[in-house]
C-alpha cells in the first residue's frame, strides 16, 4: 500500500509539474505595444490605412479597435491553408501619446489534421512591419496637414 501511495504521489507531482508549462501554450500571447504621437482618432485612421497598404482586409473597425485579416495562403503540398488575423487596440497614453497594441493569431485549416486551429503568435515579422508602416502613415498625415496650412 505504501508503494502505491508513493507512486500516486509521484504521478500527481509529475502531472502538476507538466501543468505549469501548459497554460503558456494555451493562453493568448501578450500584444506588442508601440507608443506614438497623436490622438486616438488620428491613430485609428492611420491604423486602417496601414492595414490596407499591407493588403489586409478590414474585418471590424470601431474607434480604438481595428481587426484585419491577411489573404488566405493555401498549400497544395501540405494540404492546408493559413491566415493571419491582426487585432489592434488604440488607447490614450500620456498627453499627446497613444498606445497601439497589436496581437496576432494564425488560423490554420488542415485536411490532413482534419480541422482547424488558432494559435496566438508571440514572435512574427509582421509586428515590426506593421509598426513601421503605421509610423510612415502617421508621418505622411503630419506632412499633408503641414502642406495644407501653407
Amino acid at each position: 500500500m505504501q508503494s502505491f501511495t508513493s507512486l500516486l504521489c509521484l504521478a500527481i507531482a509529475l502531472l502538476l509539474t507538466g501543468c505549469e508549462s501548459m497554460p503558456e501554450r494555451f493562453t493568448a500571447a501578450p500584444p506588442q505595444v508601440l507608443t506614438v504621437d497623436g490622438t486616438v482618432e488620428q491613430v485609428y485612421q492611420a491604423a486602417q490605412k496601414a492595414f490596407k497598404r499591407l493588403d489586409f482586409t478590414l474585418t471590424r473597425s470601431t474607434i480604438g479597435r481595428v481587426e484585419a485579416a491577411s489573404s488566405i495562403n493555401s498549400s497544395v503540398t501540405f494540404g492546408d491553408s493559413r491566415q493571419i488575423v491582426a487585432r489592434v487596440r488604440i488607447t490614450q497614453g500620456e498627453p499627446g501619446k497613444v498606445d497601439v497594441e497589436l496581437a496576432l493569431t494564425e488560423e490554420v485549416t488542415s485536411k490532413s489534421m482534419g480541422g482547424s486551429r488558432q494559435q496566438s503568435l508571440r514572435e512574427h515579422s509582421f509586428f515590426q512591419t506593421y509598426f513601421a508602416v503605421l509610423q510612415q502613415v502617421l508621418l505622411e498625415t503630419v506632412a499633408d496637414k503641414a502642406a495644407e496650412k501653407n
